[in-house]
């Protein structure tokens, strides 16, 4: 008696994951690395959504003890972990999470002295990840994993604010799964295999069953074929005019000889489907503008043995819609579901897949020889070929994404800053990037106080002197917002109640936003780890109090 085997372990652990980025995903995620910077209730809940799908390690720099306002804020500690490190603490309790996760930790020395003693290999890490860290220490870490080439996600929670802030100097989205992709059937430039398979098909001398279960691709395809008869052309029907001509030879196409009354008074689904379907069948089959902007980038131009295996099979496709190719991407090989019988949908799946393997052949010869060329060449050829498979069937999703230095982000603000002033208007809700800015000035502000506004010890009974307090630090954050972005002209950029509110906030951490902020924090790890979605670009900004998200790009 034969044993089935069912799904392993890590199948039915990792289910709903492997749906979203697949095996290959999968294994990417568990092989990369990311470094944490800061242990704090953002950052313990970034790593909490990177080590249940199964992140492969991760490292926590921190030299901070325990304190009775993370036991506050952060559910991963408890009093009784005061004065302990706080990144042995946080550390220990994610690995119990999963255990097949790798964890360390480096709490000697800090952050600060790591970059000045410029030991610390920060290019071992997939991406590193920082939470609420100071501005002054952020830009020079920022700075230095710039020339690393290393990518680097800021993350931050300001009372109900959160910002996500992404650096990369160069970011290669294999898989980008976009919405409401359109078919890769190619009925304008059709394939020779497609054309046998349809031309073998006497529509004349169908059977009644051969006729209700054709195909809907191949009945668009037959009408194709006669309207271009008719009218003697060769393209696709354009104008209404064209269409309905196209639709009036469909309807005729839907009638057969053998059909008895019931037949006929009742829906024929195939052809209605056929129908259904003119405007995401009939349609011109073109290489989009994204991916001719690839074949004219200067990496792609300027190739080197230096240069990413992303750019050796972007030119080895470039080739191969030179030549093989005839000025089209290569095929997707995915013939969507139809109305039809098991053997006339497999017939189709077989002949563009056929032609996918085809052209994925070509271009994987093509890019063996680009990469002998350049003294690149790989023994890993298997692993090579499913690389560009994967490059194949995402031909026309492809992208590179190149984010600004945080080192321009001062100038960038001011920009934004202009516009805004020159657009606000006071009754309408502040812009989402107020806030941004808003944060940019209690930056300032720590930078001259070593404290964030309205963060103090709180006194015992004292109410008047908190309130006196509070009213100075924010006195002092306007006069930074004067000096900064000449905050009397540009009110419209960041208006007074913003920094009341970030100046009541003190530089609170609640656990709510920080969990927001960190699940988000952790997806967009995930897509750099995977190469999978496509990251934001390349600020996000979360409203706490509207319950509002929105990306701008600096």
């Amino acid at each position: 008696m034969s044993k089935t085997t069912g799904p392993d372990t890590k199948q039915i652990q990792y289910d709903r994951q492997l749906r979203l980025w697949g095996d290959h995903g999968q294994k990417s995620l568990e092989v990369g690395r990311v470094c944490l910077i800061g242990a704090n209730a953002l950052g313990t809940e970034i790593l909490k959504a990177l080590v249940l799908p199964g992140l492969g390690s991760f490292t926590i720099i921190d030299h901070q003890l325990v304190t009775l306002a993370d036991c506050g804020s952060n559910f991963f500690v408890h009093p009784s972990m005061i004065d302990q490190s706080r990144a042995r603490v946080t550390c220990d309790l994610l690995k119990q999470l999963n255990p097949d996760v790798h964890g360390t930790f480096v709490d000697k020395p800090s952050i600060d002295d790591l970059l000045k003693q410029n030991t610390f290999d920060f290019a071992q890490f997939s991406v590193v990840i920082t939470a609420n860290l100071p501005y002054n220490t952020l830009t020079i870490l920022a700075n230095h994993l710039w020339t690393l080439k290393v990518p680097l996600i800021i993350a931050r929670t300001y009372g109900f604010i959160g910002t996500i802030r992404l650096q990369l100097v160069e970011h290669f989205i294999l898989e980008a799964h976009p919405d409401d992709t359109i078919p890769d059937l190619r009925l304008d430039r059709p394939l020779k295999s497609f054309i046998n398979h349809c031309n073998s098909l006497d529509f004349d001398n169908l059977t009644r069953e051969e006729h209700l279960h054709m195909p809907s691709l191949i009945i668009l395809f037959k009408t194709l074929q006669q309207w271009q008869k008719q009218t003697n052309r060769t393209d696709l029907p354009r104008i209404r005019k064209e269409k309905d001509e196209f639709k009036q030879i469909l309807e005729q196409l839907s009638h057969h000889s053998a059909y008895d009354a019931n037949d006929i008074n009742r829906s024929l689904e195939n052809f209605d489907e056929a129908k259904r379907t003119i405007p995401s069948r009939l349609v011109s089959t073109v290489i989009p503008s994204t991916i001719n902007d690839l074949f004219q980038d200067r990496s792609c131009l300027e190739l080197s043995n230096q240069s990413n295996i992303f750019w050796f099979i972007i030119n080895a496709i470039k080739l191969f819609t030179q030549n093989e190719g005839h000025g089209l991407l290569p095929v997707r090989g995915d013939v969507p579901d139809m109305i039809t019988n098991t053997n006339s949908y497999v017939k189709l799946v077989e002949i563009y897949q056929e032609q996918a393997k085809k052209d994925c052949d070509i271009i994987y010869n093509y890019l063996i020889d680009l990469l002998k060329k350049h003294n690149r060449y790989s023994n890993e050829q298997a692993t090579l070929h499913d690389l560009v498979h994967i490059y194949c069937k995402n031909a026309s999703f492809l992208k590179v994404l190149r984010t600004s230095s945080m080192k321009n982000d001062d100038d960038l603000l001011k920009k934004y800053i202009e516009q805004l002033s020159f657009e606000s208007s006071p009754d309408e809700p502040e812009p989402e990037i107020c806030w941004y800015i808003g944060l940019r000035l209690c930056d300032s502000f720590y930078e001259k106080f070593n404290r964030y506004p309205g963060e103090f010890p709180l006194s015992i009974n004292e109410m008047d002197t908190d309130q006196r307090q509070l009213e100075i630090d924010l006195n002092d954050l306007k006069q930074i917002g004067k000096q900064i972005i000449n905050l009397d002209k540009q009110q419209g950029a960041v208006r007074e109640n913003i920094l009341e509110e970030l100046t009541r906030y003190g530089a609170s951490e609640l656990h709510s936003i920080s969990a927001f902020i960190g699940g988000c924090c952790a997806q967009e790890a995930i897509k750099l780890i995977t190469h999978q979605y496509v990251p934001i670009d390349n600020v996000l900004v979360y409203n706490g109090i509207r319950q509002s998200t929105s990306v701008f790009k600096f």
